[in-house]
């Protein structure tokens, strides 16, 4: 059976995503001519009827998870709650590295779960190394001979090592570590602590740069670690003036990264626009955050065409912005911002056009 959909044809996006809970809800995804399909065809329409939409060749980066494992257990991070997955293994890895570098795309930003604990990374660093790609590889620190070796065999042109730091001290190993390598080194903000005790050390050290991240939250009880955005943007262009080496990260549904992506002034966000999210097994989908829902699956890598899987009808709400509906008018950042992060949008208010729950959840 299928369906055509008259050109005239709107639909508001709290029926659209209603729907697409049914759709869920009910487990129809086998049907062929599928009510999926339908939808998507829906929001294809619907945005293709803003301006700024425009065709992205491909992606600049892959955000690639090749463990879901980690020896902690820390309440910030965005994947806690994700069903286990088996490891990337080195066949699927060197398919799919043919298939980016087939594309041109150069670099993958390796996070976990621990990445030092695939038992073969130093194999999948190799393979990247030998096909021409660049990685940053984000780890907890806790495996620093692992981290020796891999700063000792690499330039950092090709492999970068982005340390958390985000508890109160620093073992002796890991200081050494830093100290020699000078690797990136992050911590996660919060309400209750802007910069851990254990980063103060490195602050202003020549060689070091250093990354203050605007904290995810995935669930209600996060909210109470949260502060508004415009607060963290303020405190990172405070902590600027009086130290040169550190910056802050945040989602460009905020305020757009075009120094080095200029095509974020014209996007809601960087999901399917400057990157794609890629899950051990081989799953696509826009960005990390909407792992946990299967109805956000772009495809996956190892099966699918990649130009498929690129043109999801999916993507095109991500590709197009129009204004910022934040109901926060008066914030500081409100003419620069693009509204915040869509997906914890998605998360707490069942919809993308919804405030960012840490702008406006706060006591």
């Amino acid at each position: 059976m299928n369906f055509t959909i008259p050109i005239f044809f709107s639909i508001n996006e709290n029926i659209f995503f209603n729907l697409f809970a049914f759709i869920h809800d009910v487990k129809v995804w086998n049907l062929e001519f599928s009510l999926t399909q339908l939808l998507c065809e829906l929001i294809d329409i619907e945005a293709m009827s803003h301006t700024n939409h425009k065709a992205y060749a491909k992606p600049s980066y892959i955000q690639f998870y090749p463990t879901l494992n980690c020896n902690y257990s820390c309440r910030f991070c965005f994947n806690r709650n994700l069903p286990a997955l088996k490891d990337i293994d080195i066949d699927d890895f060197k398919s799919i590295l043919l298939t980016l570098k087939h594309l041109g795309i150069d670099h993958i930003d390796m996070l976990g779960g621990e990445p030092s604990l695939h038992p073969d990374l130093l194999r999948l660093i190799d393979l990247i190394d030998h096909n021409g790609l660049k990685t940053t590889i984000s780890t907890n620190g806790t495996n620093v001979n692992l981290l020796t070796a891999i700063s000792e065999t690499y330039p950092k042109k090709t492999v970068r090592i982005g340390v958390s730091l985000n508890s109160e001290k620093v073992s002796h190993d890991l200081h050494t570590y830093i100290i020699t390598f000078k690797p990136i080194l992050k911590s996660v903000y919060s309400k209750q602590r802007i910069l851990p005790k254990s980063c103060k050390a490195y602050m202003g050290m020549p060689g070091i740069e250093y990354f203050l991240l605007y904290r995810d939250i995935v669930n209600k009880n996060d909210v109470k670690y949260s502060v508004p955005f415009y607060r963290f943007y303020h405190d990172i262009l405070k902590l600027k003036k009086t130290i040169g080496n550190i910056d802050g990260v945040f989602c460009s549904g905020f305020i757009p990264d075009s120094i080095h992506y200029p095509e974020l002034d014209f996007v809601r966000c960087p999901a399917g626009t400057t990157k794609l999210s890629l899950l051990p097994n081989g799953d696509m989908y826009p960005c990390y955050l909407f792992f946990q829902f299967s109805e956000f699956k772009l495809g996956n890598i190892l099966v699918d065409d990649f130009n498929a899987i690129w043109q999801h009808p999916i993507l095109n709400y991500f590709r197009t912005f129009e204004k910022n509906n934040c109901p926060k008018t008066a914030c500081s950042v409100f003419h620069s911002c693009h509204g915040g992060c869509p997906a914890l949008s998605y998360i707490f208010y069942n919809k993308f056009s919804g405030p960012d729950p840490r702008c406006v959840n706060q006591e």
